[in-house]
């Protein structure tokens, strides 16, 4: 799975929105998203590990009006990862 503009890409919209590494807000200019740059890049890296798997076979990314889904919506009260 290649994570190149991952961070750039809008995880709301698809559309790339260029900012150097110092710039850690995305604010797409098109569908007016704004989020925390890794948040961003965490959804499209679920969005592309979705794909790989066979679970999103959409173009658009899998999300429904191209909005993430909520945690609250997946039954969880909570998710932590853990590295180890």
């Amino acid at each position: 799975m290649n994570p190149h503009n991952t961070s750039q890409n809008c995880s709301g919209c698809g559309v790339k929105v260029p900012k150097t590494l110092s710039v850690r807000t995305h604010c797409c200019p098109k569908c007016n998203l704004t989020l925390d740059r890794d948040q961003n890049a965490a959804i499209n890296i679920l969005i592309k590990a979705l794909q790989a798997v066979g679970l999103i076979v959409s173009a658009g990314g899998g999300f429904v009006n191209r909005q993430p889904v909520k945690p609250e919506a997946w039954g969880f009260s909570g998710v932590q990862l853990a590295l180890f």
